[in-house]
């Protein structure tokens, strides 16, 4: 009995001092489950932002773009303006510019024919005087001072052709010029023929054009022409074309054979071989076979019909 006693009350001591902890430990839990279901809750519902009622998403098409605004007739480019070439197109560079639209293909045209060439002897040297005469009658001298020595050449011209000055040699085809000098009133022109840069450079108005093989100046011309017709009179036949850099440019001329003429001269009469040549003065030239093929005779008729001529009064060989 006395055992039961005792350890009755002490049992109950130790059951309620459990039941508090029991106690605890639910309400731990309880507050555990409840902490847990708050923060899901923060988790699962994003807060609702601060001065929003709703944040919705909408996909908007984009507006239209705003017309230009009356775009301002922005620097409108001139009617002449040539339109943009498209990305893949090569426009050629611009061809330079050169003396004589006939001279060169560098100018934008046709290339020039060149002319043929031909077998030239050189002409032995010469002193020619000649007479000048217009429709009144005999108006004063002219001259052509021709020395050679077989290779290199000088060369003096002065009546109705003009005064002029040329200096050079002799190639493959014949008098070769390498500097004339045309005297116009009070000044002068020069034109460098640079045979090896294939150029006639007119030197006083800083252009050029196109050289070949035979070009002559307004001087070395006329014994170009006797020496064809030394080397091979054939070669006179229908016509021979010449390039002819002159002061202002260079171009073919074209020499049409007339024919044979009996010529009469302060010399006496001579056999002769009459060449012209067209343009906006005509030009004759008389060859005489039996003095070297010299020009024994020139004359220039003007638009206006007007006549100059130079025929030979005296030949002077030199040695």
């Amino acid at each position: 009995m006395t055992t039961s006693t005792t350890t009755s009350p002490r049992f109950g001591a130790i059951l309620a001092r459990h039941r508090r902890l029991l106690a605890l430990g639910a309400l731990s839990l309880l507050l555990h489950l409840m902490a847990l279901a708050w923060v899901d809750l923060r988790i699962d519902a994003p807060p609702v932002l601060a001065g929003r009622q709703d944040l919705a998403v909408r996909l908007v098409q984009p507006a239209p773009p705003a017309p230009a605004a009356a775009a301002a007739p922005a620097a409108m480019l001139p009617d002449t303006a040539a339109p943009l070439a498209p990305a893949d197109e090569v426009r050629p560079a611009p061809p330079p510019q050169t003396a004589s639209t006939a001279a060169t293909p560098a100018q934008g045209g046709e290339p020039v024919q060149m002319p043929s060439r031909y077998r030239v002897s050189m002409p032995p040297s010469a002193v020619l005087t000649y007479e000048v005469s217009d429709g009144s009658g005999v108006t004063g001298d002219a001259s052509l001072d021709w020395s050679t020595d077989g290779v290199q050449y000088r060369l003096a011209m002065d009546g109705i052709l003009g005064r002029i000055d040329s200096e050079g040699g002799t190639d493959d085809a014949g008098i070769a010029p390498l500097r004339a000098s045309y005297r116009i009133g009070s000044g002068s022109a020069s034109v460098a023929f640079e045979r090896e840069r294939r150029a006639i450079v007119f030197e006083s108005v800083g252009r050029s054009a196109q050289d070949t093989p035979g070009s002559q100046d307004g001087a070395s011309l006329l014994m170009q022409l006797a020496g064809i017709g030394l080397a091979d009179p054939d070669q006179l036949q229908d016509a021979v074309d010449v390039y002819v850099g002159r002061a202002d440019g260079a171009a073919v001329e074209r020499y049409q054979v007339l024919g044979r003429e009996q010529l009469e001269t302060p010399l006496g009469g001579m056999e002769t071989l009459h060449l012209a040549r067209t343009g906006s003065v005509r030009t004759e030239i008389w060859l005489a076979p039996g003095q070297g093929w010299l020009p024994v005779q020139l004359r220039t008729t003007a638009q206006d019909g007007s006549l100059r001529t130079q025929t030979i009064k005296q030949i002077r060989r030199t040695p």
